[in-house]
């Protein structure tokens, strides 16, 4: 593991990024309620993992709960020792491996997390089977996709893809902070109302946000379909 993550360096600033939190939760959000509703999910217990400063685990369920989720464990891991440090009445903050426990839980996040490994599908199938092993390696973004290259990876993961929605990253905070974003700002909101895809492949600014069910989930969700046909 890079001493960057191991030994703190990567989060001195325990802030680093939390400025975006809102912004991501409300896009995640727009995606995922929608479909929680349309398959009757229960969410008891929801994990985030590589929580970093720690926001987005409690804006998340915070804004679950406001949605009538009613959530009975929320976590956030992280392999970077400022964890520690974390304190929320709401949200447990682990430092540690999420997948070296035995915890099963119903609902796993990862934002802005897998980019930075440099063997992207074997981490996201080690989180999925429980068996996440800290594959965080390099600070930097170690890995650029395009839509089809993002679904293609997830689903040699094991992971059924179940919905997903581009993101308009250059609308948050960060998304506009340099004085080059501001300059393209506008092209960029044009591209979008026309084309994210199209944007995504020229002027960027903006990501994939995506839902996707592990083995486990698959069968759960399949039963509960049969049954409500039953």
């Amino acid at each position: 593991m890079d001493p960057a993550y191991s030994s703190g360096t990567y989060f001195a600033e325990q802030n680093r990024h939390s400025e975006d939190t809102v912004f991501k939760v409300g896009d995640f959000l727009n995606l995922f309620l929608p479909f929680a509703r349309r398959r009757q999910l229960a969410i008891r217990s929801y994990v985030d993992v590589g929580c970093g400063s720690g926001e987005v685990a409690k804006e998340l369920s915070a804004s679950l709960r406001a949605n009538g989720i009613l959530l009975q464990t929320v976590k956030g891991y992280d392999v970077s020792p400022h964890v520690r440090t974390l304190k929320d009445d709401l949200v447990e903050y682990v430092h540690g491996d999420f997948c070296a426990s035995d915890e099963r839980v119903d609902l796993v996040t990862l934002f802005d997390v897998f980019e930075h490994v440099p063997d992207p599908a074997q981490f996201l199938r080690l989180v999925s089977r429980d068996r996440f092993r800290g594959m965080l390696v390099n600070p930097g973004h170690l890995t650029f996709m395009d839509t089809a290259s993002a679904l293609n990876l997830l689903t040699a993961a094991g992971l059924r893809i179940a919905d997903y929605r581009y993101s308009r990253e250059f609308l948050s905070p960060s998304g506009h902070r340099s004085l080059a974003s501001k300059l393209v700002l506008p092209f960029r909101y044009l591209m979008a109302g026309v084309s994210p895809w199209l944007l995504s492949k020229t002027l960027g600014g903006v990501s994939l946000t995506v839902i996707a069910l592990t083995e486990i989930g698959l069968r759960e969700q399949t039963f509960a379909s049969t049954a409500l046909c039953a």
